[in-house]
């Protein structure tokens, strides 16, 4: 079986022996093929959106004797499932935002979860913020890195709790808390975005005076939750 990177081995590690899940947007079905091999899944169903990544996991599932085992569906998104047929859902290597709107767009199926497991390429923030506000929250985080980049793992669960200040829904509220291996470089890779945001602001011709406090004040408060 194609090597798991760390990545998609800490997407995996979110989801319990016994699980009913989907990988969506599975492309090569690599991950969908761990869980079911590895990861002690009961059932598994890779889906995407276009015909082309379909074909490449079926020929994945193929070589491995499992096409009969791991349905592949072509379909967008949760869509390409029926309400009740899952319990977990994984999402990765998608923007922050298109995984919000693929939730959204398919409440009869994303509001029978038990958990969705999602790993942002960007927009984790953001991301964060639309679980609290419909009714999710952030279970558990981690971090993992391939090929010199740092990766956000995401383990959200149904139930409304109080939205984290934005420092928290900034860094996440978990790796905040837990402070795991990765964490201070985390941290310090985010400080450093909002400072070149800051020498940019600070450049400008006619710099937005307010933005600029703004965003000396998130990086002081990132501080704080280095160590």
């Amino acid at each position: 079986m194609e090597k798991l990177d760390d990545r998609l081995r800490a997407v995996a590690s979110f989801v319990p022996a016994g699980a009913r899940v989907a990988d969506v947007g599975s492309d090569h079905a690599y991950l969908a093929m761990y869980l079911f091999t590895d990861g002690g899944a009961d059932f598994v169903i890779a889906t995407d959106k276009n015909e082309g990544p379909c074909e490449a996991a079926r020929a994945t599932l193929r070589s491995a004797g499992l096409l009969d085992k791991i349905p592949v569906r072509c379909g967008d998104g949760l869509m390409a499932l029926e309400p009740g047929e899952v319990d977990y859902v994984c999402i990765a290597g998608m923007g922050g935002e298109l995984i919000t709107h693929i939730l959204n767009a398919a409440p009869s199926v994303f509001g029978g979860l038990k958990r969705v497991v999602l790993q942002p390429m960007n927009d984790a923030p953001m991301l964060r913020a639309w679980l609290y506000k419909n009714g999710w929250h952030v279970a558990d985080e981690s971090l993992a890195e391939v090929d010199g980049r740092l990766y956000e793992i995401i383990a959200a669960e149904p139930g409304k709790e109080a939205v984290p200040e934005p420092v928290l829904l900034e860094l996440g509220p978990v790796l905040c808390s837990r402070k795991p291996e990765l964490y201070t470089r985390h941290v310090e890779e985010r400080i450093a975005k909002y400072q070149r945001i800051l020498d940019g602001l600070r450049r400008s011709g006619h710099p937005d005076i307010e933005r600029i406090r703004e965003i000396g004040a998130k990086i002081r408060e990132m501080e704080g939750k280095q160590w």
